[in-house]
């Protein structure tokens, strides 16, 4: 097995990121709405979490994006050679992706609340 060097996986990477969105863009506008990007985690966290929603919105959104990585994961979990390993593997990484979203607006909002607060 040939070892592979650190600018080539920083190639794989930029080649991969345009593989993502396109992923992203395609399953996105299947399950997505164009003007709420987390419609999808919105309408199942106010569903199944509705008391959790109802106080920390990000925090019942990031809970159904674990709930959805976890099949990946358990599918992943008999190994390499697992059906569309690696779509499965790129799909974790827009899920990845969009909890970190979730996280900055979490962020945001909260820093908007406390400086309400402080007025």
């Amino acid at each position: 097995m040939a070892t592979s060097r650190r600018s080539d996986f920083v190639l794989f990477i930029r080649d991969k990121f345009e593989e993502i969105e396109k992923l992203f863009v395609r399953k996105n506008a299947g399950y997505g709405a164009q003007q709420d990007l987390f419609w999808n985690f919105r309408q199942t966290a106010e569903r199944l979490y509705p008391e959790m929603y109802a106080k920390e919105p990000f925090a019942a959104m990031f809970l159904v994006a674990e709930t959805l990585v976890d099949k990946h994961n358990v599918a992943l979990a008999k190994g390499i050679e697992v059906s569309e390993c690696d779509e499965r593997l790129i799909d974790r990484i827009v899920y990845s992706l969009l909890q970190l979203k979730m996280v900055y607006e979490h962020s945001e909002e909260k820093a908007g609340k406390n400086s309400e607060n402080n007025r």
